[in-house]
């Protein structure tokens, strides 16, 4: 049998799906299974050993490449489309590979037109004004199974990790004090789940103070952390678009606390094993935040609000700097303390 999963973002849910791919995996070990996802996340699924083969849907709209991707799947045959994305547009896609079953998650009702049976989703917004009904169902019950059956998991290439070191010794990194990771940025637009740049400033402060090396990580927006490490007494490592995902992940393994906001950080962190702290304000974190993360969130009575730009930012102002650090150092401690232990 092929099956074709279909998952196309973002970034930390990509990961987080890292446990759904292996389950169909482990369920069906001798069918061949695909993965339909962006060319942004080309990184995060390419070493996986479960796929016999990944397509990359283009950058942008371009028709001629999408014609191509999707004749080569018609001419797989495929048996079966699982779709965990779940939106119009990925239920449309549903139909244009011509798989005979075709589930999936839809959220309007055009969407469930495209598959053989579907699952309504339900928004954040809409899990957020509703928290006490049920979640969501898995369409793995539509193939008899019960529930994800492993952990997510992070695919790095051996020679990525061999390599690390070398990266290690050109960042000048200092490996004999403990790593503490800030990531203060959301994905671009998203300013509503930015804590204060004067707050990240003078927590990493605090935390150098304390011996701590403090890197500062994420992608896109070095001017926002630039203005971010200017207001700051002590001079801490930027790695700010100097890390690619697998060295990201690497970095974040090696860690004894990642601080960051809602997004991608927050759900490797998890899967490395690594301590994190997520800062939420316009979003849930009972919705959001993985298991096995800490979070600081601070109800103001306009929250969760899931907007973009806020001109009040009363959630975000709500949290200060000592509950933060607080936090941190609560946390390095008992990670010290279980080091201690098991290094008797």
């Amino acid at each position: 049998m092929k099956i074709l999963i279909i998952k196309t973002g973002a970034l930390g849910d990509m990961i987080g799906a890292s446990a759904f791919f292996q389950t169909v995996k482990e369920n069906f070990p001798e069918d061949s299974i695909y993965l339909l996802t962006q060319e942004i996340y080309r990184d995060v699924v390419d070493a996986s050993p479960v796929f016999t083969k990944i397509f990359f849907l283009p950058r942008g709209y371009k028709f001629f490449q999408l014609l191509r991707i999707f004749t080569k799947l018609r001419r797989l045959r495929i048996d079966m489309v699982l779709d965990i994305q779940g939106n119009i547009k990925t239920n449309f896609y549903c139909s244009l590979t011509g798989g005979k079953k075709r589930y999936g998650y839809y959220r309007r009702r055009a969407g469930r037109l495209f598959l053989t049976k579907g699952i309504k989703r339900r928004t954040k917004k809409q899990q957020a004004k509703h928290p006490s009904a049920k979640p969501s169902p898995s369409i793995l019950k539509f193939l008899g199974i019960e529930g994800h059956t492993t952990r997510p998991k992070l695919w790095i290439p051996e020679e990525k990790r061999r390599s690390f070191p070398n990266f290690v010794k050109d960042q000048n990194l200092n490996e004999s004090r403990e790593w503490v990771l800030m990531h203060p940025l959301t994905t671009k637009g998203y300013l509503a789940r930015r804590w204060l740049n004067e707050r990240c400033a003078e927590l990493a402060d605090k935390l150098i103070n304390d011996g701590y090396e403090v890197l500062f990580i994420g992608a896109g927006e070095s001017e926002y952390v630039e203005s971010i490490i200017s207001r700051m007494k002590n001079t801490p490592k930027n790695l700010t678009d100097k890390t690619d995902f697998h060295n990201l992940c690497l970095v974040i393994e090696k860690a004894s606390l990642v601080i960051t906001m809602d997004s991608s950080p927050l759900h490797i962190s998890v899967v490395a094993g690594t301590q994190a702290i997520g800062i939420f304000g316009s979003t849930d974190p009972l919705i959001i935040c993985p298991k096995g993360a800490e979070y600081i969130y601070k109800a103001v009575g306009c929250n969760p609000c899931y907007k973009k730009i806020c001109a009040d930012m009363k959630c975000m102002k709500a949290i200060m700097v000592d509950e933060v650090y607080n936090k941190a150092k609560e946390m390095l401690a008992q990670n010290e303390s279980e080091y201690s232990l098991f290094n008797r």
